[in-house]
């Protein structure tokens, strides 16, 4: 491993010093009292059940013990269909990409992925030493599949696909996906399913057909524990044996695990407010902007692109008047910015704010 010194005199792989570190816009800035549509988080609270859980097993329990998972293995295979020995907790999906990557991928391996895409895949396969294989996005934010199918060709040591992909909100054919693993079934094929809950959408069924598929997913989405950092891997128990090896131990916390168990004896009320967040308040923002000829990309998640004109001005208004959404920053989203969905009020008062930052009667918002 390449190795270069550094101004401290201390030697760091040379992947290392040629990364830069991932910093969210408004790190370090207070957030509370603003509507928060720049990280995608769910921005409604916990269930006061699962407060209350919490708030139980601190008085009767502390927390200076280490965690256990065998009872969170089990309710997760309860709500995925798959037995416990094909499920790994991990601290975050980000997590579970860093350990899925450090299995599959060493200095000089290649990463198949469509960009651009979620950024922890190319920021950890670029730590490790690895080459990212990216294939653009279409004009329209479409999935490449020609270009993708034909760059597989290349035989990667890893296709990832993003499924729907964040920041764009692209969905992917589960076909294509299907076709993929069938072709190259010697290569693992990682599908981050971040956002099923809100697609409906997942391939996890399909692992017991195909030993080379490995799904990722989290409870920061639609369970609203982004803070709590939980996350979970799906295969095959002879490829969860080896990922096993890289997460350390008591990597997950207890009180992750606690509000997880109480989240999933209460599934109906997750998917009752995803129903609400899909079917209700998305319309609702979609035709508000269709109306106002604002360009914006639905995705099939629970958060937009959206391309107004003069996107840094929009920007800083929605900030001044308590609104925080995310700007992009990649080549092909140049003028956009990401916004997930909050609570119905929110988005209401989101959609009286922006009404006031529309050009006058007449005009129209001018694509960048």
């Amino acid at each position: 491993m390449t190795r270069t010194g550094s101004p401290t005199g201390l030697r760091f792989p040379a992947a290392v010093r040629q990364a830069t570190a991932y910093v969210p816009d408004w790190s370090g800035q207070d957030r509370t009292g603003l509507i928060r549509l720049d990280r995608n988080e769910a921005t409604a609270p916990l269930s006061p059940a699962v407060a209350e859980a919490l708030v139980a097993h601190i008085q009767r329990h502390g927390v200076h013990g280490y965690p256990e998972y065998p009872r969170l293995v089990a309710a997760l295979a309860g709500y995925t269909g798959l037995p416990a020995g094909w499920i790994l907790p991990t601290n975050g999906s980000d997590q579970a990409i860093d350990v899925c990557l450090r299995a599959f991928l060493a200095p000089g391996a290649t990463m198949l992925v469509a960009r651009p895409e979620f950024v922890i895949f190319g920021h950890s396969a670029g730590l490790l030493g690895a080459e990212v294989l990216g294939v653009p996005y279409g004009p329209d934010l479409e999935f490449p599949y020609a270009e993708f199918r034909a760059a597989a060709t290349a035989g990667p040591d890893l296709i990832v696909f993003v499924n729907p992909n964040n920041p764009t909100g692209t969905p992917v054919d589960v076909e294509f996906i299907v076709e993929t693993v069938e072709a190259y079934p010697a290569t693992p094929v990682v599908v981050d399913e971040a956002y099923a809950e809100f697609t409906g959408v997942t391939v996890a069924p399909l692992i017991e057909r195909y030993p080379n598929l490995v799904v990722l997913r989290t409870f920061s989405k639609a369970f609203a524990m982004a803070g709590l950092r939980l996350g979970y891997v799906l295969a095959r128990p002879e490829v969860v044996d080896q990922l096993v090896k890289i997460r350390n131990p008591f990597d997950v916390n207890a009180l992750a695990v606690v509000a997880a168990l109480a989240q999933l004896e209460r599934v109906d009320e997750m998917r009752a407010s995803v129903a609400e967040t899909m079917h209700r308040t998305k319309p609702a923002v979609l035709d508000f902007f269709r109306e106002h000829g604002v360009p914006v990309w639905p995705g099939a998640a629970n958060f937009l692109l959206v391309r107004p004109g003069g996107c840094a001005e929009t920007m800083d208004r929605l900030r001044a008047a308590g609104i925080l959404v995310r700007r992009m920053t990649p080549p092909a989203l140049a003028g956009t910015f990401r916004m997930n969905l909050g609570t119905p009020a929110e988005m209401t008062t989101f959609m009286d704010v922006y009404r006031e930052l529309l050009p006058a009667p007449g005009g129209v918002e001018a694509k960048q």
